[in-house]
Formats: structure tokens, sequence, C-alpha cells
């Protein structure tokens, strides 16, 4: 295990020297702290919804493209620059650098996601005049979104090159946003037909579901109430765990396979 933390410090550290990783996290930090000057707009609805809701599309916008870039060219380079093969060539299995990546790129998302969450009870604070407990919540469930996102952008990289990797991995996300939905109320719906009924499960079981971290929904749209917050929590969160374990795995398993 200390082999695979020191890749993980290794990793981080280099994360946080990428100028445009830095970029975007204080463009982010600059849009959330100015914030509260947006409560004139708030209407009807009142200023929580458009706090709240303003700042955790930012910060989900943030995480997301932090996720991918950080993470398409952490193989990919590695290999460019031939640095690898030092690394495999000390007692350092295939297995050890996949995860020592991995957990840099999560130290590297918890740093960021720490860092937005700090500005945004700050500015919420301000513009509401009290400190929300939902933004705990939300901040550790798009933290969850996207170390899974991570570990679907790291699974891609074991053998696709960046530029295909920021594709696939964009169009997955997007895909697990907007069709996870879709796809559920196909089966539910009792007129399909078995024909279509059995691809669209598949499809549910192997596209990740990143729709469901999406806690931003409820707080601009109060009347969509989940009956037990908590239980839906802990699922979301475990599911998201299980996810990423296997896509370690599988990760794993094609870089072992993989020709340096």
């Amino acid at each position: 295990m200390n082999t695979t933390f020191a890749i993980a410090g290794a990793t981080f550290g280099e994360a946080v020297r990428k100028r445009i990783l830095m970029v975007i996290l204080l463009v982010a930090l600059l849009i959330i702290l100015i914030s509260p000057a947006f409560e004139p707009f708030a209407g009807a609805r009142g200023a929580r919804p458009l706090i709240l809701g303003f700042g955790f599309g930012v910060i989900q916008l943030a995480g997301t493209f932090i996720a991918i870039i950080l993470c398409t060219g952490m193989i990919p380079t590695e290999i460019e620059r031939r640095t690898i093969y030092t690394i495999l060539s000390k007692p350092v299995q295939r297995y050890q650098f996949i995860l020592g990546k991995f957990f840099g790129a999560v130290g590297t998302l918890g740093f960021m996601y720490l860092m937005m969450g700090i500005v945004f009870l700050i500015a919420s604070r301000i513009a509401l005049g009290e400190f929300d407990p939902d933004i705990i919540h939300g901040l550790i469930m798009f933290f969850f979104q996207s170390s899974l996102l991570a570990a679907v952008v790291l699974f891609f990289s074991t053998f696709v090159s960046p530029l295909v990797n920021y594709f696939l991995s964009g169009g997955v996300f997007l895909m697990g946003n907007l069709l996870s939905s879709f796809l559920e109320s196909i089966q539910r719906n009792p007129e399909v037909t078995p024909l279509t009924r059995v691809p669209v499960q598949l499809l549910t079981v192997i596209l990740p579901n990143f729709a469901n971290f999406n806690v931003q929904n409820p707080i601009i749209n109060p009347e969509q109430v989940l009956t037990d917050p908590t239980a839906y929590t802990v699922q979301t969160l475990a599911y998201a765990i299980v996810y990423i374990a296997l896509l370690l795995i599988a990760s794993m398993l094609i870089f072992n396979q993989r020709e340096m």
C-alpha cells in the first residue's frame, strides 16, 4: 500500500501544478463568490433556490471538467514520456500503478471540492444569513459523482488516446445524466415488449447513472420531495463505490494485458 500511496501523492502533486486545473478552480471560486449578487433576480421562488442551484451548478460543471482533464492523460502521458518504464522497473505492480493514479485523482478532486465548498458556504452565508446543511450534502454527492467520472475516464485511458477519451467520457457523462430517467421509464412501461426491454435493461446496468447525484433538482423544484433522503444518499453512494470498484478492476485487467 505504501507504493500505491506514493504514486497517489506524486499524482496529486503533479495535478495541483497543472495550470489549466487551477484556472478552472479559480474561475469557479470567483463565480461562486459573486453569486450573492444575483439575489435581486430570485423572483417568486426566493433567494435560496437561486443561490444554491447556481452554486451547485458551477461546482458540478467545474468538477466534471477537472475529472475529465485530470484523468484523460494519466496513463498515455506516462507512456509518452516513458516514465512508466522507470516506475514499473521498480517493485511496482501494474495494479498498484492504477490504484495510485486513481487515489491521486480522488485526492485532487477532494482538494478542489474542499476549496469550492468553503467559498460556497461563505457566499451562501452572506446571501442567506445562515449556513445551509444542504450544501455539505450536495458537496459529498457531487464529489462521488466526479470520482465515478474519474474512474470512467481512467478506464478508457487504459486503451484509447486522450482525444478519443475526451469524447467517450463526455458522452458517457451526458448520457448518464440525460438518459437514465428515460431508460427507467421505459422499463416501467408495461406496454414495452421483451425484445425492447432486455437491451434497455442491459444499457441501464452498463451506463453509469450520474443523474442520481444531482441534488440541486429538489432545491430548485421544492415540489420534488424525497421520501427518505438518508436512505437515498446511502444507496447512491454505495452505488458509486461498487461501480468505481468494478471499473478499477476492469482497468487493472486491461492494463495488465497491455504491451508497453
